[in-house]
């Protein structure tokens, strides 16, 4: 009972983060609207995360062994580079399309963990992967025309691949290391790196960025999308598969695109409602389970 106890909270906490991180993507978008460079929003946001985790985790942060900072570091590279592949593609393509592209990671997880780490993914969950693969295609589909996938689209493509790879890595490495300790060393790597990129190849960018306007998202984004929800992420995948994890933070491309259309930045399409329902749909059968639904009705 306490074990179904711990799966659920930690479910309820990924449905959080999935929740953040859906408003994340317009919110994201007021800070390129705002002219912050990608590299800008990706170190400023990371390392905003850094110094709170810092701060609350000093403790832990002082007994940080050199291999507790290799498997962080490897951690932070990896969630770095996809957050510049993330915002690099928004810049040229729709908060929307940002989201439901970015959720695919959903569909590449199973199959790394089953190669990489032997987790091999149930028969259910390869059927939700793939009616949420499904659902992402109906949403980037334009009626008359096809797929429509531009450059930021695929750069958006190779973030998930990345997302993908950093959940996987999570699920390896969560158990290896004290979760605050993980926390804290993505954060201030993936802001370092931002921050490398920025001085390397958007130094000039820096005097057009509009701060008045960025201040607001890039908080939202450093507290509450980075610090708080890349701590729920880490521990709750300590109590959960990487497939699971996956599967439920995919909820991240619906919501994504359902604040999106809410605050204005795109129009309510049938792609949308069609391609939103199916993944709903497909992450609700995830959750139901006919056999013990079966058990319950014969014992009733």
């Amino acid at each position: 009972m306490e074990k179904n106890k711990v799966a659920f909270i930690s479910d309820l906490m990924l449905a959080a983060v999935a929740l953040i991180w859906g408003l994340g993507f317009p919110v994201t978008q007021m800070a390129i609207d705002a002219q912050l460079s990608s590299g800008l929003i990706v170190a400023l946001r990371f390392l905003i995360a850094a110094a709170v985790m810092g701060i609350i985790f000093r403790r832990e942060a002082r007994t940080i062994t050199p291999r507790d900072a290799l498997l962080g570091c490897v951690a932070g590279l990896i969630l770095g580079m996809a957050f510049l592949l993330q915002v690099m593609g928004q810049s040229m393509t729709t908060p929307s399309n940002s989201a439901f592209l970015t959720s695919l990671n959903v569909i590449i997880v199973p199959f790394l963990s089953w190669g990489f780490f032997h987790q091999r993914p149930t028969r259910k969950m390869l059927l939700v992967a793939l009616g949420c693969l499904v659902g992402a295609l109906v949403l980037t589909l334009s009626p008359g025309e096809g797929l429509q996938l531009g450059f930021g689209d695929l750069l958006v493509l190779c973030c998930a691949v990345a997302f993908s790879l950093h959940i996987s890595y999570l699920g390896w490495v969560a158990g290896r290391i004290e979760v605050k300790k993980l926390t804290f060393l993505q954060m201030l790597t993936a802001g370092c790196l931002g921050g490398l990129y920025t001085l390397a190849f958007e130094l000039p960018q820096i005097a057009e960025a509009d701060f008045a306007a960025g201040w607001m998202p890039i908080l939202y984004m450093g507290l509450l999308s980075t610090a708080f929800a890349f701590f729920a992420q880490t521990y709750a995948q300590k109590h959960t598969s990487p497939a699971r994890a996956a599967v439920i933070l995919g909820c991240e491309g619906l919501l994504g695109s359902i604040f999106s259309v809410l605050l204005g930045y795109e129009p309510l399409t049938v792609n949308l409602v069609v391609g939103g329902a199916i993944i709903f749909l497909s992450l609700l059968v995830m959750e139901v389970n006919p056999a013990a639904l079966l058990r319950r009705r014969t014992a009733e």
